[in-house]
């Protein structure tokens, strides 16, 4: 097993897949790093993880600061985000401004919200999931990084400051 590593963030509720993930990480023999904050689903999902066998790939680090998170994410090799449902997909979004793929569910709002700056599985088939990592993991260096720098580009159209000025006309429209 290599020293390498991919990195899910987010809340482990049913609907983020991760046990497929789960088993993608089994096919592909890479190590899966879990940042999520510790409540039942986390036990349930740790149960899952000793079921399959699968504690010597998968560590669930529970919450961790910000400043470590962003060295998680700039280390990884891929950022996976295995959901079947989503309101915006935020954490894809975190993990290219910090510097690492993102690999993400083939599902109408994740293409709308990141079009071509990221990678697309079916999240319904281990195959797809494991094919799509295995893909990242086979890319040179030079492609790691365009793929990365093309994708921080793209994600900017998206921030704090845009959705509040946004919003605010919404507001205003609707009050007048």
């Amino acid at each position: 097993m290599r020293d390498d590593y991919i990195i899910y963030t987010g809340n482990s509720y049913p609907h983020k897949n991760l046990g497929r993930l789960i088993d993608a990480i089994l096919e592909v023999k890479i190590k899966l790093k879990i940042v999520s904050a510790r409540n039942i689903f986390i036990e349930r999902l740790q149960n899952e993880i000793k079921s399959k066998k699968a504690s010597r790939y998968v560590e669930i680090l529970g919450f961790v600061s910000d400043e470590k998170l962003k060295k998680l994410y700039k280390n990884a090799k891929a950022f996976v985000f295995p959901t079947l449902s989503e309101g915006f997909g935020l954490p894809p979004k975190e993990a290219i401004e910090a510097g690492t793929i993102a690999v993400v569910s083939d599902i109408p709002v994740l293409k709308e919200i990141y079009e071509d700056s990221v990678f697309y599985f079916d999240p319904l088939s281990v195959a797809s999931i494991a094919d799509a990592i295995s893909k990242v993991l086979k890319m040179s260096k030079a492609q790691r990084g365009l793929k990365i720098k093309s994708a921080q580009k793209f994600v900017k159209k998206y921030s704090w400051a845009k959705m509040a000025k946004e919003t605010l006309k919404i507001y205003e429209f609707a009050i007048k």
